[in-house]
């Protein structure tokens, strides 16, 4: 385990530590005008120009059968930002390093699952590529950084295997601030997080609309591996736990790009994380600068889509990004 554990405690005080200037941080991308393709031989030190007036979008393209679209062209894309038409002026099809974080529910209710979850976390730290980082978070009634950065999977193996199970569900606090610290602290700029929980949220700060007014700022694919409880009962006036729990974890995967997986059983939690591991490997990068600037704040809604003329394509990528204050 590499430097000392800390809490990311959720509270009044906490906010003012972790989120002063955090909470105002542009949701920009800060990414190169023309992005270099991977290059095995580059070192860590070399440094590119920045140009944060491109926005660039990680988007996976499926067919009607859900299989991923490879073949695809600059020409087969179209991108608007707020309905308004934009040139593409960076494309790549490059397979690009990840900045990856495990966020593990590790409530009691998740501890009959804790065996094939850790066989899971540990998959995916091993399927690293060069330049690839992760960190591990494991959330209860508070979230801990149980790992930070490092680009050693054996790490996060050892910080998997010694983290304790029980206590209650901060699911929201838990996603936000994991994926303000990928967005803040790490090095590539493909950031991703993937969560394994049961959505049974209790314990957080952060109601719903709040956390997805947060994720909007950052620059992070939320893939969510959700065991919710089999519940059909929601009383007189209520939807039931399951039916609040799936649509939660789907609106957030939607809104960041990522995606929700709901498993029927343990055992096709390694199919998953497969599905995982190949969809951050095999995804577009397109670019585009704002052609009406960037003048005022606020949330900004993207849509982009594609078309080759001979089957339906589906497109998935975040919902758009917000805008750089005082550019």
């Amino acid at each position: 385990m590499t430097g000392t554990k800390f809490w990311l405690v959720v509270g009044v005080t906490l906010l003012v530590l972790l989120q002063g200037t955090s909470l105002g941080l542009d949701g920009q991308e800060r990414t190169p005008k023309r992005p270099p393709k991977a290059n095995p031989s580059a070192t860590q030190d070399e440094v590119f120009t920045i140009d944060t007036s491109l926005v660039v979008l990680d988007v996976a393209v499926f067919d009607q059968d859900n299989r991923f679209v490879g073949d695809l062209r600059k020409e087969n894309f179209r991108v608007y930002d707020e309905q308004v038409e934009q040139q593409i002026e960076y494309f790549s099809r490059d397979e690009a390093p990840v900045s990856l974080g495990f966020v593990v529910d590790t409530s009691g209710s998740m501890r009959p699952r804790r065996t094939k979850v850790i066989e899971a976390v540990k998959f995916l730290a091993r399927a690293a590529k060069p330049g690839d980082e992760f960190f591990l978070v494991d959330f209860k009634n508070r979230a801990e950084l149980a790992e930070e950065f490092t680009p050693r999977p054996a790490d996060i193996e050892d910080a998997v295997d010694n983290i304790v199970w029980g206590g209650g569900t901060a699911l929201l606090d838990a996603i936000q601030l994991s994926a303000e610290y990928a967005d803040k602290e790490g090095k590539n700029r493909r950031k991703a997080i993937v969560v394994f929980s049961d959505g049974d949220e209790r314990d957080s700060y952060y109601d719903r609309k709040q956390m997805l007014k947060l994720l909007q700022e950052y620059q992070v694919q939320v893939y969510i591996v959700g065991f919710p409880d089999e519940d059909d009962d929601g009383g007189l006036f209520g939807r039931s736990t399951r039916k609040r729990s799936v649509q939660l974890i789907q609106d957030i995967a939607k809104e960041t790009g990522g995606r929700a997986f709901f498993p029927k059983t343990l055992d096709e939690l390694p199919e998953i994380v497969r599905t995982i591991n190949a969809d951050l490997r095999t995804q577009y990068s397109i670019g585009f600068v704002p052609s009406q600037g960037l003048q005022g704040g606020g949330f900004r809604r993207v849509t982009v889509r594609a078309e080759d003329g001979k089957r339906k394509l589906v497109v998935r990528t975040r919902s758009g990004y917000t805008p750089r204050k005082g550019d």
